[in-house]
């Protein structure tokens, strides 16, 4: 009898000591939004894998709300803008530029002006392994367009790779280094410039 009471009370112990999942994920999406909505710029640079494993590297610009750069190390002509309100994607050689809605990319999470993933319905999942946090979310109201897997390392938090999976189904995997936050970095990167 005394065993089992013993044995009853270190079980709830070891309840109290560890928080529950949903206690756990809560405080885990306040950090990691806390901390977003810190970073007003971020600049280093990249590594992409896209979806046909080319691999391609160059140098990353962010200033938030809504603004991003992508550009693209030789031979890969590319170069791409989010100014706020599209996302551009410029071939360098000729300077056509393809253009589309930041709202309808995953990458508008990670952009918006307040980012609150706690936000009914924008976690899909949380998963802490190896010293990360990786945390999978969609735009709730519009979960068909993608979704956007950030991963950070935990201590002490800082964005380190996302993962972008299209409406489509194509995935796109981003790893960053050498950053630097909030950083001046001037307007002009973010414009979008129409060869016409």
């Amino acid at each position: 009898m005394m065993k089992t009471a013993i044995a009853a009370a270190a079980a709830l112990l070891g309840l109290a000591a560890s928080p529950a999942p949903a206690q756990e994920d809560a405080r885990d999406l306040a950090r990691i939004s806390n901390y977003l909505n810190a970073t007003e710029t971020l600049q280093g640079r990249f590594v992409q894998v896209d979806h046909d494993a080319v691999v391609s590297e160059g140098a990353f610009y962010m200033r938030r709300p809504g603004r991003m750069r992508f550009q693209y190390d030789p031979p890969n002509p590319a170069l791409v803008i989010a100014d706020g309100v599209w996302v551009g994607v410029v071939d360098q050689r000729d300077g056509h530029a393809d253009r589309y809605p930041l709202r309808e990319t995953p990458l508008h999470l990670l952009l918006r002006d307040n980012v609150d993933l706690r936000a009914e319905g924008a976690v899909t999942d949380i998963d802490r392994s190896g010293g990360q946090l990786a945390v999978t979310a969609v735009d709730p109201a519009n979960p068909g367009l993608g979704q956007i897997t950030m991963i950070f390392d935990n201590n002490p938090l800082a964005l380190r790779q996302w993962v972008v999976v299209d409406a489509e189904g194509r995935t796109t995997t981003v790893a960053l280094r050498d950053l630097r936050a909030n950083v001046a970095i001037p307007a002009d990167r973010f414009v979008i410039r129409d060869p016409r």
